[in-house]
Parts: structure tokens; sequence; C-alpha cells
């Protein structure tokens, strides 16, 4: 066969095999070749290798997860091919696969794991996207099942009732499988969760202050209590709207029945239909056999307190007012109508009405919420309440702490620095502030010193005065370095930033949004 010919066969054979394919001698020294090759790749040397020293008409050899076959066409010519460029798209398509479970993982809520066709884990995730890595080695034989019968499947979670787990074969060798434990989990934790709280525990005795405003704002709220209609309740995060709605139900009628608070902000948007109307025996994945009541029906005779309402859902917003409306609601899943006798507070601290002028909130549910309107002050509004709140505060958890007898007063210098912040936390954060200082305090303190305050705001004592055009421009300036000390603290964990702020997740990330810090 004359070299022209060798050549168009080997191009044919390389196209067929994905690789390589050529003619060498004995030595090695490549004769023809479909790529023009200038020598052996180390595939194909082994496998020359291994032709010489077998000295067989034909064979093959491996190397990881590519092939080589030989063939000996004269007494010391060798024809060698290989699929070396198949082996590599699919250790690439591989790694892919790989670079992706973490991804996998937290979308589904769940482990992801990559297995081999001896059913072992060969990758594993956790489903908030780290490794695993004591999860690999494991053998299923779901896993090897999946790839001897070539199909995926798709079955119950081991650990979790009501999750599901999916195998997918991705090649013969390798499969992917994951599974959302980790959301059922959350789902279900949520769902019967959303009970815990149906009781009030304040008064209005318990709201604090001898401000004018604060005054006003308890005295709206002790007439709403004498009615039944719905209380739209406005305040900055950490000024107390939930201690208000909770007076409020405890000073009505409805006192001695259930109160149930939800966070229309802290609820994933695909639960919050089911945790407001409950749902019915089978309504989706990881539901309750015998189905389940929302919150509606938990508070039926009390009082359902909806803090974030702004956060509904627009879609959801249309069944809220209808459920207020007809004092009527139908679980997910059902048609049946079930009667409540609900009284509704809301809470917001937005303002609602520019958001129905900017289409993200109905107007006839606002106009049907803002029956009654509570408007809580923040402790920038009430200035002349912090030396009494800080005060209480201190007695509080001095108390708490066994720490009554450890100080004799307060510096003036702590009620100096305490006039010159912002507190973009309110009440909240005072409550904090007050609570950090008898932790810091030590038996021979005879006085509550600056060094008993939280850094920050001992800080700012010594920032010096800085020329702002307008209040609401220092106070943007304060909540801005308040965040990023938050963040430092906390290495940007948001959770950990939402708790020591005081503030739902969603309000964390709308601030740091406003704020461009990532």
């Amino acid at each position: 066969m004359k070299v022209k010919e060798y050549k168009e066969l080997l191009n044919m054979v390389s196209g067929l095999t994905e690789g390589n394919a050529l003619v060498c001698d004995d030595r090695g020294n490549i004769v023809v070749s479909a790529n023009e090759a200038a020598r052996l790749e180390p595939l194909l040397a082994q496998c020359l290798e291994k032709a010489i020293k077998e000295g067989t008409l034909m064979g093959e050899h491996s190397l990881d997860t590519a092939q080589a076959f030989y063939v000996r066409i004269q007494t010391n010519k060798w024809l060698l091919i290989d699929n070396s460029k198949k082996a590599q798209n699919i250790q690439r398509q591989k790694q892919v696969i790989i670079d992706s479970l973490p991804f996998v993982a937290q979308i589904a809520g769940g482990d992801a794991t990559l297995f081999n066709r001896e059913g072992i884990r060969e990758k594993a995730f956790f489903p908030d996207g780290s490794q695993n890595a004591a999860a690999i080695g494991e053998y299923q034989e779901l896993y090897a099942r999946t790839l001897r019968e070539n199909r995926p499947s798709m079955g119950p979670a081991f650990f979790v009732k009501g999750a599901t787990a999916v195998r997918i074969p991705i090649t013969k060798d390798y499969g992917l499988a994951f599974n959302n434990q980790q959301s059922i989990l959350r789902q279900q934790k949520l769902l019967e969760g959303s009970r815990s709280n149906k009781y009030a525990h304040y008064q209005f005795e318990d709201i604090l202050g001898i401000s004018s405003s604060i005054k006003q704002a308890k005295k709206i709220a002790q007439t709403a209590a004498k009615t039944n209609s719905t209380v739209l309740i406005y305040g900055e995060t950490g000024t107390g709207k939930e201690m208000f709605a909770q007076a409020i139900h405890n000073a009505s009628e409805r006192a001695i029945n259930p109160f149930v608070a939800i966070n229309c902000g802290a609820i994933p948007e695909n639960l919050v239909e089911s945790i407001l109307f409950g749902y019915a025996e089978g309504a989706f994945t990881g539901a309750k056999k015998s189905g389940n009541i929302g919150a509606f029906e938990q508070a039926n005779g009390g009082t359902l307190f909806l803090d974030e309402i702004s956060e509904m859902p627009i879609d959801l917003q249309v069944r809220l007012l209808r459920a207020i409306q007809e004092r009527e609601i139908t679980r997910v899943g059902d048609t049946a109508p079930v009667k409540i006798d609900v009284r509704i507070i809301a809470a917001t601290n937005l303002n609602i009405k520019d958001m129905v002028e900017t289409g993200k909130f109905r107007a006839d549910l606002y106009f049907r919420l803002n029956v009654l309107t509570v408007q809580i002050p923040s402790l920038r509004e009430r200035m002349e309440d912090i030396n009494y709140l800080f005060d209480n505060f201190l007695h509080k958890f001095a108390k708490l702490m066994s720490k009554s007898g450890f100080y004799l007063e307060i510096s003036p210098d702590v009620f100096a620095v305490l006039h010159g912040y912002a507190w973009p936390g309110n009440v909240r954060e005072l409550q904090n502030c007050a609570e950090y200082a008898i932790n810091m305090l030590e038996r021979g303190d005879n006085s509550i010193d600056l060094r008993h305050l939280p850094y920050y705001i001992q800080e700012s004592a010594g920032s010096g005065t800085k020329n702002y055009s307008s209040f609401e421009e220092y106070i943007y300036q304060r909540e801005h370095e308040f965040l990023l000390k938050a963040a430092e603290d906390c290495a940007g964990n948001k959770s950990r930033m939402a708790r020591q702020l005081g503030l739902n997740r969603t309000t964390l990330i709308r601030l740091l949004k406003k704020h461009g810090i990532k």
C-alpha cells in the first residue's frame, strides 16, 4: 500500500476513534500518520513497547481513561491507534460536572454526588456547596444499578421523609446524583414552626418612653385595641413594631385567643402561601399526609400579625385581600373554603403608599390594611428617651446577670456619646448596647464609662464633627459605617450580620444593596 493510501486510511480511522492513527517501525520512528505527528505520544509509546515485548500480532493497552490498539502489518511495521482525543473530551466533560456539583447542591437544597460504575462516590458536596470529604468512597447499589441499566431514576431520599433523590447516568463510567433533603427539612421546620409564636407577651406598660412622640403612638395603639379594625404599623427596624402589635392584642377582647406572628420577609417566597393558608394532603413534595393548617386558622379568634408586609409577593396579595374581606381561606391544594375570624395587624418599615405608586404593592390591599395607622417614632425622633431607656435596660440586664450592685452611676460622657450616635438599629440597638455594657462591667467599677460601650460607639465619640448637607446624609453615612463594621466583624456572613444587627436577612440584604456593600 502506498503512503498516500495509508494516509487516507489513517485519517478515516483517526476520525472514527477520535484519536491518533499512525504506522511506525520497531524503534518508534513514525512512517506515516493521520496528523503529521513527529513522535509517539506516551500512550502509543507504551503500546508499541508492549507489542514488541509480547510479540503478538495485535493487542491493546490502557493509560488512565484512554485506550490504544496495535496491529503488526509487516515484520517491523506497526499500526498504532488510540482514542486520546475522545478520552480528553470525556475528562473535560467530567470536570465540568464536578465543578457544577456545588451549584447543584445549593440549588437543589441537598447533597450532590458524582459516582462511578462500581456505585462508589468519587465526589460529594453538602447543601451549602462545601465538599463532603467523609462521603467520598461510600458505596450505594442504586448508583451502580443506574449505570448498569443506563437510565435515570428517582426515589425517596434516605434520611429525610418526603425528600427525593435523583440519579442520572452521564456516561457508562460515571453519573450524577442529588437530593433535596435540606430544602425539605427546612420547609417542614418552617411549616411546623409557624405555630410556635401563638401568644403575646408584651403589654403597653412594657413600651417605655417619656417623649411626647412615643406617648402619642401608644395612645393611638390603645385606641386601636378597643376595635376589631385592621391596623397598619409603620416604623424603622428595631423600633418595636411587634411589641406594639402584641400590646394591642393583649389590650383587646381577643387577648385570651392566639396571637400568631409571621415575618413575610423571612419566609421563602414559595412557602408564604402554605404558611399563611395551610395545605391539603399531597399538596406538594414533603407535605404531611394529613395536611396542615396555616397561620390564619392558627390565629382563628385572635390576631394575625404580618410583619414586613411590604415583602409579600404581589401575586399573593390578592389572596390575602380576599381572605381579609371574605373572612375565609382555602388551603393550598384544596377547594373547600374555611371560615375564619381573625384580626389583622400588619407592619412595615417602608412607605407602602410609594410602593403602590410604583406598582410594587396593590392599592386595594393597602387601603384595606390602612384602616388604623400607628406610626412608631425612630430613636432619633425621641432623643429625650435615650437616658431613660438606657438606664432601664442597664437595670434589667444587671439583674439578669447578677450585677445589680456593681455600679453606682452612669458617666455623663456616656450620655453625651449616646446622644451623638445615629442609632440606625433604634431601640433594639440601644438595648444591645446596654447589654454589652453590663457584660463588660467588672466588680470594682464604680460607674458605666465609655470603655463599657461597644467599640463602634466609642469610636463615634472620637470621630470628630463632620459637615453634612442634610440630616439624611448624616444618617446614611453612619448607617454605612455601621454596616461595614458588622461585615468586618462577621467576615461577610450575612446570617451572622443579621443576628448581630437585630435585622431580618431580607432587610439586611436591602441595606447592603442600598449602600453598595458586597
